[in-house]
């Protein structure tokens, strides 16, 4: 279900440098939310997160986005600004890149679901590069992810709740605010189509899960789109594609996770030839 120009939330340009030119600093998505995006094509949004005196990044990018960062969080909150503390809703490339220099910039802490702790299972093609990922955006010795307690929440924002929501990797996770019901969805849920080549070359806005050939278990995954929308958010914020709002979310939310959860064509063979293509990029039996 594809969501009217309306229901979508504008950016404004701030200076980056020239191999940026194309990232935008989003208006504000939520009261005390902001999205970064991070490219020209909207390579991955990062977001700061304001609670009081405080504030949080969620998530990094890829690695080589820190400065890019920094200068959107000073635009911000103002020149020497620094976060309470930095969380990954998971450790792929694209959103814990730029975590290591980040840290090691502001002093802070980076807080991970315990289920990243260890590195993700190895096994084919995105598997086996899994430690390869790993040792580019943490340098031996550098490492520095802390677990978090789901039950405890995030540090500085006593306002949001972490949501376990496993598939895309086994401990991904989003965030939710439940006085305004903003989510934060990082990979769970995303607002552009990247299983499909169409959608995804044009960035058409649409609800979608999240991208087939870099998830662990997809079966997990849709359960966790079912999980994510019984929240019913009125704010979706993603790691890929624009921020959305409006009152289309919630019941499209739905839509996807029974869409995802019971295909219409399950018994057809072609349905079974794409679900025996993509189970080749499954790494979830694959041994820790």
């Amino acid at each position: 279900m594809e969501a009217s120009p309306k229901d979508w939330l504008g950016g404004r340009q701030f200076d980056v440098d020239r191999y940026l030119q194309g990232a935008t600093l989003e208006e504000t998505v939520a009261p005390g939310v902001y999205c970064l995006v991070t490219g020209k094509r909207r390579d991955s949004n990062v977001y700061f997160v304001q609670s009081g005196d405080t504030w949080v990044l969620v998530d990094t990018a890829w690695r080589g986005r820190a400065e890019l960062i920094r200068s959107a969080a000073q635009t911000l909150f103002g020149a020497g600004t620094r976060p309470r503390a930095i969380v990954l809703t998971h450790v792929h490339p694209d959103h814990a890149g730029s975590a290591a220099e980040l840290a090691s910039m502001w002093d802070v802490t980076v807080y991970v679901h315990p289920g990243e702790l260890p590195l993700p299972p190895s096994g084919r093609i995105i598997g086996a590069l899994a430690g390869v990922e790993r040792r580019w955006m943490f340098p031996p010795g550098q490492d520095g992810l802390s677990p978090i307690d789901p039950d405890v929440g995030v540090p500085g924002l006593p306002d949001w709740q972490v949501i376990p929501t496993p598939g895309h990797t086994p401990g991904h996770l989003a965030l939710f605010r439940d006085a305004d019901r903003a989510l934060i969805a990082g990979d769970a849920v995303l607002t552009v189509n990247l299983n499909s080549l169409g959608d995804a070359l044009s960035q058409r806005h649409t609800l979608g899960g999240p991208p087939r050939f870099a998830t662990w278990n997809w079966r997990a995954a849709t359960e966790s789109v079912s999980e994510l929308a019984r929240l019913e958010p009125s704010v979706l914020a993603s790691g890929h594609g624009r921020p959305m709002t409006g009152p289309v979310l919630a019941p499209a939310l739905r839509a996807l996770g029974e869409q995802l959860n019971n295909p219409a064509s399950a018994g057809s063979a072609g349905h079974k030839l794409t679900q025996w293509v993509l189970n080749f990029f499954d790494y979830s039996r694959r041994a820790r």
